[in-house]
């Protein structure tokens, strides 16, 4: 993790001012354009040629009317603010942060062009000094110039970040150990000036209380959907009642709070939602034996859990029946759904999620929840034989590309195998770099129906779990180590279970569940 920067140092130029290209009706725009990529035009811009001497010299070189030369040298003073609305987030971003960071301008400019604009810039109230190429003789993307205002400044360049809108200016602010901002858009400026002079984790929690009650989930085609099951992953992860709300049950549960949405108007109780309010809510253990004792009977021909409490729908998915897998390990009974215990660690084994399920169009969602179904228990042989595969698994994810959602879910998952933090330290800094300036993230997707693949996400979720991601690494760093929530070593090492017996194991699984069903039943 970066510290903390003292220094923030932007360039202007089509930022937060816009000059006008010089036209003439006697110059062909080719010269024009030679004109100000020249020596001559940079050594204006240092300083060290007066008006008179660059009208000369650019007359003389490119054969010129001394009078057209001074009208476009003219044009020049054109000098235009971009950009009002972020004049403000910058005077807002440092007062909100104080005198802890220092601010700062950095240009090209000529000095009879400056003292058009001097006086406007003084009067933003952002910058406590102002670094002219006209002023200190170098000018951009020149080291030397970099060098100065780092000597200047006397700041080590890890704690200055550069925001530059010319990538030969943002090749020349890195290559002299400066941290950049690349300029692209102002929202996107704001948002990363916040991420990196805020404390991620505060403002990650300030969204959430700040939005309580209000967590709803949304679909890629922007209906809002209110739904049990995103509500009470919030909870889990955060354990935050007061930020969510919920459609209460007696035993089963639904996934849509109300009236279905964009699916069937009956729609059946579920199997992922039913289990994750089992795990997060902990009902009487009465209610709890008797929702399981109805959940293991729905099973397909190959002794699978389903995922409705809907016979006339029999779909599986690896996901979901590591969810159920959760609540009857939790409840003592993980022993009674072998056959769905096989198929997820045969779905682990050959990567058959890297495309995602039939319900959940992430790699990380799956390996997400089998290392929430293996923190759940500390039956050493189901340790043993997830998680070193799960590790393999998980590391293979780092440093691909994905949502805020996804970045989160595979950092917990890294933490809970015991991935080192330094290994992660990639996806860790992607995921700051996603959240937004209102300190939340974005919805990223967790499920999707399964006919019509209109995915579902959630602002609260994904901003829930990258708090605790993030939260977590933090932890992690000032602790020297890579450790995660549960220390997986300890939870393996408490039965001593040779190799090949484990081996064994596996394979007479294997083998009794992919006996036909008949066989096994008939007398």
């Amino acid at each position: 993790m970066s510290p903390p920067p003292k220094a923030i140092i932007l360039d202007l130029w089509d930022i937060l001012l816009s000059r006008l290209s010089p036209t003439s009706a006697r110059i062909p725009r080719g010269v024009l354009k030679d004109v100000f990529s020249s020596d001559i035009c940079y050594s204006y811009e240092c300083g060290k040629l007066t008006d008179v001497e660059f009208c000369q010299q650019v007359a003389v070189r490119h054969s010129l009317d001394g009078a057209d030369v001074v009208d476009i040298l003219q044009q020049t003073r054109k000098i235009a603010i971009q950009d009002e609305s972020l004049i403000q987030r910058l005077r807002t971003l440092k007062n909100q942060y104080g005198k802890d960071v220092h601010w700062y301008a950095m240009l090209n400019i000529a000095g009879p062009n400056y003292a058009v604009i001097r006086d406007a810039i003084a009067e933003w109230a952002i910058f406590d000094r102002v670094f002219t190429s006209s002023d200190i003789g170098m000018r951009k993307p020149d080291l030397c110039f970099y060098r100065h205002v780092l000597h200047e400044l006397g700041q080590h360049p890890g704690y200055v970040v550069f925001v530059e809108s010319d990538p030969d200016n943002v090749l020349s602010a890195r290559s002299v150990g400066g941290r950049v901002v690349p300029y692209e858009d102002a929202s996107g400026l704001a948002r990363s000036l916040h991420n990196l002079l805020g404390d991620t984790v505060k403002r990650g929690h300030e969204f959430l209380r700040a939005n309580a009650g209000r967590l709803d989930s949304i679909t890629n085609t922007g209906v809002t959907i209110r739904d049990n099951f995103t509500q009470l992953l919030i909870l889990e992860v955060t354990g935050d009642r007061d930020l969510i709300y919920l459609e209460e049950h007696p035993r089963t549960w639904n996934f849509f709070i109300g009236q279905s949405l964009l699916t069937t108007t009956a729609y059946p109780d579920d199997f992922d939602t039913t289990c994750a309010a089992l795990t997060v809510l902990k009902p009487d253990r009465q209610t709890a034996c008797s929702v399981l004792d109805e959940l293991a009977s729905h099973v397909n021909d190959d002794g699978i859990i389903l995922t409705y409490f809907d016979r006339s729908r029999p779909r599986i998915d690896p996901v979901v029946c590591v969810n159920v897998l959760r609540a009857f390990y939790e409840h003592g009974r993980g022993h009674e759904l072998q056959p769905s215990l096989h198929w997820v660690h045969e779905v682990l084994k050959t990567r058959a999620y890297v495309d995602g399920t039939r319900y959940y169009p992430t790699a990380e969602a799956f390996l997400y929840f089998v290392a929430r179904l293996l923190q759940c228990t500390q039956e050493a042989l189901l340790q043993r034989e997830f998680s070193d595969l799960l590790r393999q698994r998980v590391k293979e994810r780092i440093g691909k590309p994905g949502d805020a959602l996804c970045l989160a879910m595979r950092l917990l998952a890294c933490q809970y195998v015991g991935v080192p933090a330094a290994d992660a330290e990639r996806d860790v800094a992607s995921l700051r770099a996603m959240q937004d300036a209102d300190g939340g993230w974005e919805p990223g997707c967790v499920y999707r129906y399964g006919k019509t693949d209109i995915r579902i996400g959630s602002r609260g979720l994904a901003t829930a779990l990258a708090v605790k991601a993030l939260s977590q690494a933090e932890d992690a760093g000032r602790a020297g180590r890579g450790g995660g929530e549960v220390n997986r070593e300890s939870l393996t090492s408490l039965v001593g279970i040779p190799s090949g017996l484990k081996t064994l194991y596996w394979g007479l699984l294997g083998w009794v569940h992919s006996y036909p069903r008949w066989a096994k039943t008939s007398p």
